[in-house]
């Protein structure tokens, strides 16, 4: 599968507030509500344990949510759609390319118009891996002190404490496994404000490639600049399994105003662990949040 870049709720934003998830026996109440069948991870039982069972892995927490009835009815007949077509991608028109099917092309349309689409392309993301792991790509980079210090950062660890995925195992100095950072210009805070947007995709794990002694979390989070230092408002984080099966990610194709209340859309692409179709998702921006318009398939 070819894996080309991507795309955590604002909870750490300017006086965001959320319903506290009540706590189990013994931990931290979360201010992140739990949606629907969610249950806290169950950690597996130590290593060596005669009576050990195959470790329980808790319902991910979902990274993108569905619109709002009204917001729906706004962006009623825009739609991703995928089918044979040899033309030539073109991002800012709404052409994209097929990531597993020759002669096949993925359209942005609208329903009953034949206006043309202005999109705004977003280069693809950089792969950042540890100075000691062997390069799969020869365009991937070393993770970079400052990459350790914003994904270290305070905010991040008090959103990962209260997904209840931290542990004293893991430490985003030491064990960040990749990190995948793509740029963009977007208005998403406030209406036709556009600003310059990092999204970053990271992993921290321990012990890959043994399930009886695993810990890991995979994170993805939208920064922008504040008073010079990269900071968070929008954070999503789930557990990380040690088959990578659950391993999956976002990357942004495109972006753009679709109705014209000032906040802009995207074209995303979803990346999953040996996936062997094309997963493409309009996202809208709606309560600090992504929500899906529509999606492919």
């Amino acid at each position: 599968m070819k894996l080309t870049y991507l795309a955590l709720l604002g909870a750490l934003g300017a006086g965001w507030t959320f319903a506290t998830a009540p706590a189990a026996a013994g931990q931290a109440s979360s201010p992140f509500p739990d949606p629907p069948g969610y249950h806290p991870a169950v950690t597996p039982p130590a290593p060596g344990n005669s009576d050990a069972k195959p470790p329980v892995h808790a319902p991910s927490r979902p990274w993108v949510r569905q619109p709002s009835p009204q917001l729906a009815a706004r962006l009623q007949g825009w739609r991703v759609n995928i089918g044979p077509d040899k033309s030539a991608p073109d991002p800012a028109k709404g052409v994209f390319a097929s990531d597993c099917c020759t002669d096949t092309t993925i359209r942005l349309l609208k329903s009953g118009s034949s206006a043309s689409i202005k999109l705004a392309p977003v280069a693809l993301r950089v792969r950042y891996v540890p100075k000691s792991e062997s390069r799969t790509d020869p365009k991937d980079q070393v993770i970079t002190q400052d990459l350790v210090d914003v994904l270290a950062g305070r905010e991040i660890a008090r959103f990962i404490a209260s997904q209840r995925l931290g542990s004293p195992r893991l430490n985003a100095g030491q064990n960040l496994a990749v990190v995948l950072v793509q740029e963009f210009d977007a208005a998403l805070s406030a209406p036709g404000h556009k600003e310059h947007i990092w999204s970053i995709n990271w992993r921290v794990e321990t012990n890959p490639g043994k399930p009886d002694d695993y810990v890991g979390y995979e994170a993805w989070g939208l920064f922008t600049r504040v008073n010079g230092a990269l900071k968070p408002f929008h954070l999503a984080a789930r557990e990380s399994w040690s088959s990578g099966e659950n391993s999956n990610y976002f990357y942004v194709l495109a972006t753009g105003d679709l109705d014209g209340d000032g906040i802009d859309e995207m074209v995303v692409r979803e990346m999953v662990f040996e996936g062997e179709e094309d997963l493409v998702q309009l996202w809208a921006w709606e309560r600090g949040m992504p929500v899906t318009i529509s999606k492919i398939p």
